[in-house]
């Protein structure tokens, strides 16, 4: 069929439905797709050089934008979806590079009852795997956490231990008295653990007072050997215990 040319040389656009059903949409999760019946109306623009086929490109056009939508929807968010594509969609759209216009185009999106069974269980699944990683990383962090306190804080492991396993509270301080008593009894170069032991012996059973003019002797007795600072640190130990004996200060 010839085309009427009309007297400024241009001839007459040619205009259409678009018209599609049994076309399939992506969605979010692959494998899961829209079912789409399209609808709508294109014409040509004014060119020199005039498509060969305008519907079809009108209708590349409107299944190009719906793909980039949908596959941002779950398939049980069909509503949303197809509110979505037909409201970028209902406009007009002069394509790009091409002598082609699309005045308007909607989508009929559906579904299947089967393939929304489908999509939920995995959705609940995928989140119920997603809490279990997020739950297993808490778990992790809190055990290194907990290392690196152990490690830097010996005694809190012992504490931590204790805690875990109240019933070897018995056996662990045993083991921990007879291995003070194996480095006191065996360990030549550690005699002044001995000493240490022996005056914690010696002044358990002394009056807070007696204990005050203990500790004010050894500081006289190390600032003889030249060592301020430590006596000071005797002479303050002893205020101490004077002050908790109610003695006050006393003597130095």
């Amino acid at each position: 069929m010839r085309r009427r040319i009309d007297p400024t040389g241009w001839p007459d656009p040619r205009s259409g439905h678009l018209e599609s059903t049994g076309r399939s949409l992506p969605s979010d999760i692959p494998g899961y797709r829209f079912n789409a019946e399209v609808q709508g109306r294109w014409e040509e623009t004014p060119s020199a050089r005039p498509h060969n086929n305008p519907a079809e490109a009108a209708l590349h056009y409107t299944l190009a934008t719906a793909r980039a939508i949908t596959c941002r929807y779950a398939l049980n968010d069909v509503h949303a979806a197809q509110a979505h594509l037909n409201s970028v969609l209902g406009t007009v759209c002069d394509l790009k590079d091409l002598p082609v216009r699309v005045l308007w185009a909607n989508i009929r999106l559906t579904t299947t009852d089967q393939d929304r069974a489908a999509v939920s269980a995995l959705q609940q699944r995928l989140h119920s795997e997603a809490l279990h990683e997020q739950i297993q990383r808490q778990r992790l962090q809190a055990a290194r956490d907990l290392h690196e306190q152990l490690v830097t804080t010996p005694t809190l492991a012992l504490a931590y231990w204790l805690t875990q396993r109240p019933d070897a509270t018995k056996d662990t301080l045993e083991s921990l008295e007879e291995l003070t008593r194996q480095i006191t009894a065996h360990a030549a170069d550690n005699a002044w653990v001995q000493v240490s032991h022996l005056l914690q012996t010696f002044v358990s059973d002394l009056a807070a007072d007696q204990r005050a003019n203990l500790v004010r002797s050894l500081a006289q007795i190390v600032l003889r050997y030249d060592q301020p600072q430590l006596a000071e640190q005797l002479q303050n130990i002893a205020i101490d215990l004077a002050s908790a004996s109610g003695l006050g200060k006393g003597p130095a």
